[in-house]
């Protein structure tokens, strides 16, 4: 179902770039040639019948390189159990309810779920052999305080000012449901840049450009580590713990490498800290 007190944000606008104009058109101002297109996104809830295959392709994207290492079917089919029980978590879609969701916000009970064989558990299996610090360890194994995973998985390309009202909702709808946990471990991942990378009129995420130009007028990107959801800058800001790990699985890089390098991400907050965290989010899409 549709989620009435927000339906849907105020239309985004798309830049899309014409085609480039034939030899005989000329080519002044063809590449300042723009046009924009609207896009109405709305929020749904989680929807066990149509979201499963999505929210597959999602986990595999996350778990890029190690996706052959976690049975991404018993887990979704826990994500979206969890989402009905909690009566919590949020997709984003443009096609109405029965379309494809192209992101997605939500929320596992580790306490509840850690020793289920078939779902979490290899995850939480997958997650604890990278050897996390002991604060996230202790709560991948559900020990101390209340604990939710969370899930935020999208399509790169989504508007960022998107996300806020997903965290938004997921507070107020676990605090309805009666679920008040005291922290949250949010699982992502993450990528490198040496710095010679050029950004060929792109920019990967929040990114910062350096100001070298190549000789076909290509920015470089500067060398660092960062995650591919950019408002998880303000989650790691207040996170009580960070923890960054290799994929088992990506191939050995060299000169000859395609792509950039990832690596996936834990943190550990504290719900005050996330609400916080939140607001940060608005603050900075305003």
């Amino acid at each position: 179902m549709s989620k009435p007190q927000l339906s849907a944000v105020p239309a985004a606008q798309v830049a899309k770039r014409k085609a480039a104009p034939r030899d005989d058109e000329g080519d002044s101002d063809a590449e300042s040639d723009v046009s924009m297109i609207n896009v109405d996104f709305d929020f749904m809830n989680l929807n066990p019948d149509i979201d499963q295959i999505a929210l597959k392709r999602l986990l595999r994207q996350t778990l890029s390189h190690d996706d052959h290492l976690v049975d991404v079917h018993t887990l979704a089919d826990l994500i979206l159990e969890e989402g009905a029980r909690l009566k919590a978590g949020s997709t984003i879609k443009t096609d109405g309810e029965e379309s494809d969701p192209w992101g997605l916000l939500a929320a596992v009970d580790v306490s509840r779920c850690h020793t289920n064989p078939a779902a979490l558990k290899p995850f939480l299996t997958y997650l604890l052999s990278h050897n996390p610090p002991a604060p996230i360890k202790a709560a991948l194994e559900g020990a101390g305080p209340s604990t939710a995973l969370l899930f935020s998985l999208r399509l790169l390309n989504l508007p960022v000012p998107l996300i806020p009202p997903l965290y938004r909702m997921l507070g107020t709808e676990l605090a309805e449901s009666g679920a008040n946990f005291d922290q949250y471990i949010l699982w992502g991942r993450g990528y490198k840049l040496e710095g010679k990378e050029e950004t060929m009129g792109l920019e990967l995420n929040s990114a910062p450009k350096t100001n070298k130009k190549s000789k076909g007028g290509a920015g470089q990107l500067a060398a660092g580590s960062f995650p591919y959801h950019p408002e998880e800058e303000m989650i790691e800001a207040r996170a009580k713990s960070t923890f960054t790990f290799p994929l088992k699985t990506a191939p050995p890089r060299d000169d000859e490498a395609f792509g950039v390098e990832q690596f996936g991400r834990l943190m550990l907050i504290d719900a005050a800290k996330l609400a916080q965290a939140v607001e940060a989010m608005e603050e900075a899409c305003r």
